[in-house]
């Protein structure tokens, strides 16, 4: 039989095809299989919160930092003016408190000075009326203490009227001083981000900025590549996902530990990803092509190892392989 394919050599190709493909069917109810994978841990991208000019760099690439590390700073000398201008600008509004509070203290005293002379000359009006019927007071003394009564009513409402301002321009200067002290906050907040530190240990990725450079917020500066999370990202094509489940088995080889194989368990696995790379990268975008091969759409799937290998460091983007047991 095996003669008869070799004189019929077609026939050989087409049967081998067919083999492999029966094969590799099979196979794919069993394990799933993936050169496209990589070596990934968390990374923080460092960016400026403030704006201006490099001051001071104070890491190199690749170093490795501890949390807390000096990263960089900003140039400090217009945020420190603005703390000073604002700090200023709280003592100015508690001195017009208290500048405030005495007009209070010197409207109340005006008050009762004005009610006790309202006090008096309404005494005084009795007494008067009391004496001109008894017919013993002329009809202008009687006047004279109507029209001090009116008078002194008068400056009792106006004595009220400068203690009611008084009170109002306590609570305008309180409000004042609230707005000040919250500038004064926010420039405190500003200057504190001029010096900007590694909030985790990792190592420092290359970066392009240079001391001088003229930093906006939001721009990114560098970024520290931690040894959190340690794991592998396998891109696995879609026909796979309805037989991979959290805790399964991984066999796995790293480009920069070739052949030596690991292991893991999967950790994790993408919910979905982006059919576009023009929509907003909130979910993760796989290439679905290779040149001119259009390959089928491929999902995330993390990738935990349990030990990870002593002294073999570790470099985000590595490749690596993955072989998942069902």
């Amino acid at each position: 039989m095996f003669s008869a394919l070799l004189r019929h050599p077609v026939k050989l190709i087409i049967g081998v095809v067919v083999a492999l493909f029966v094969a590799y069917e099979i196979s794919v109810r069993f394990f799933a299989y993936t050169a496209d994978a990589y070596v990934m841990s968390d990374i923080i991208v460092i960016s400026a919160e403030v704006e201006g000019p490099v001051s001071r760099l104070a890491v190199q690439n690749n170093q490795a930092v501890p949390a807390g590390q000096l990263l960089f700073e900003i140039e400090k000398t217009p945020y420190q003016l603005k703390v000073e201008q604002t700090q200023a600008a709280v003592q100015q509004a508690q001195a017009d408190l208290e500048l405030a509070k005495d007009e209070v203290k010197s409207a109340r005293a005006g008050v009762s000075s004005a009610q006790a002379v309202l006090t008096n000359a309404q005494a005084q009006l009795g007494r008067v009326k009391s004496l001109s019927t008894e017919g013993f007071s002329p009809e202008a003394a009687l006047d004279v203490a109507t029209r001090d009564v009116a008078t002194a009513t008068a400056n009792v409402l106006t004595a009220q009227a400068a203690l009611d301002v008084s009170s109002r321009r306590v609570a305008v200067v309180g409000a004042t001083i609230t707005a000040a002290q919250a500038d004064l906050a926010k420039a405190q907040y500003d200057f504190s981000k001029t010096t900007v530190a590694a909030p985790e240990p990792g190592r420092i990725a290359p970066f392009t900025i240079r001391q001088g450079d003229y930093l906006r917020p939001g721009t990114e500066v560098l970024a520290v590549v931690t040894d959190r999370r340690p794991r592998v990202v396998a891109n696995i094509p879609e026909r796979h996902l309805a037989r991979i489940r959290s805790g399964q088995r991984v066999w796995l080889t790293l480009g920069s530990d070739p052949w030596v194989v690991h292991y893991g368990r999967v950790s994790g696995i993408a919910a979905g990803v982006s059919r576009s790379p023009d929509n907003p990268q909130v979910v993760p975008y796989v290439e679905p092509t290779t040149d001119w091969v259009r390959l089928p759409r491929r999902f995330p799937i993390e990738i935990t190892l349990d030990d990870w290998p002593a002294g073999l460091g570790l470099f985000n983007g590595a490749d690596a392989r993955a072989l998942i047991w069902f």
